[in-house]
């Protein structure tokens, strides 16, 4: 909306349509709004995979809004920005191919620098995924009390089964009950580690896909 100044055949300020009028060194002045051509309309070829790239992410991590808020935590503070902002801009620039698919493989839902999970292991039954790993790193004892967190994802159908303070790393395994409604249904797992403190954490590991 614009306003008149000194009645009709005065200056305006403010828009009208497509110009802008204000003041400038004591003088009226009115300018058209650029145009964007239909180029930039539409995108280029690489904004628009851009824009897929992210949508698909965004879409991607909405589930895992509550895992990834404890395992991107660290990581946030440091960097001043949400947890979820700090996992879609890392798993965009390594996670994703030129398209924006994503590669499961390659997603990291936990980040940090405490040691990771040595030989991860998946096996299955009616109750749910087993998770397992070994304990074989030069002075377990200091990291003895370390928690496992675990993470089931059905990717086509949004829904994550996850737990972000088991079994202890000692004990060397924890298992992930799935509820028998996703019998038949493809899942994609991580497996990561927290300490105790919760001042330390691991870059998860992708434990693999499997129909429950």
């Amino acid at each position: 909306m614009a306003t008149f100044n000194n009645g009709i055949n005065g200056g305006f300020t403010g828009k009208v349509g497509s110009a802008i009028g204000y003041q400038l060194n004591g003088k009226w002045v009115m300018k058209s709004l650029p145009k964007l051509s239909p180029k930039n309309k539409k995108g280029t070829t690489s904004q628009k995979a851009c824009r897929s790239g992210f949508t698909k992410m965004q879409y991607f991590l909405s589930p895992l809004i509550g895992f990834v808020r404890v395992g991107f935590n660290l990581e946030s503070k440091l960097r001043q920005m949400t947890a979820h902002n700090v996992a879609k801009s890392y798993n965009m620039r390594n996670a994703q191919d030129a398209s924006g698919e994503i590669d499961y493989s390659k997603v990291c839902l936990t980040y940090g620098n405490l040691i990771g999970v040595e030989n991860p292991n998946v096996a299955k039954d009616d109750v749910g995924f087993h998770f397992s790993w070994t304990n074989h790193l030069e002075n377990m004892w200091l990291r003895e009390t370390d928690q496992v967190m675990l993470v089931a994802y059905n990717v086509n159908d949004k829904r994550v089964y996850c737990i972000v303070s088991g079994a202890r790393r000692q004990v060397g395994f924890d298992t992930l009950i799935i509820p028998t409604i996703e019998k038949g249904n493809e899942f994609h797992t991580w497996i990561s580690f927290i300490s105790d403190d919760r001042e330390s954490i691991a870059m998860s590991s992708y434990a693999g896909s499997f129909i429950f």
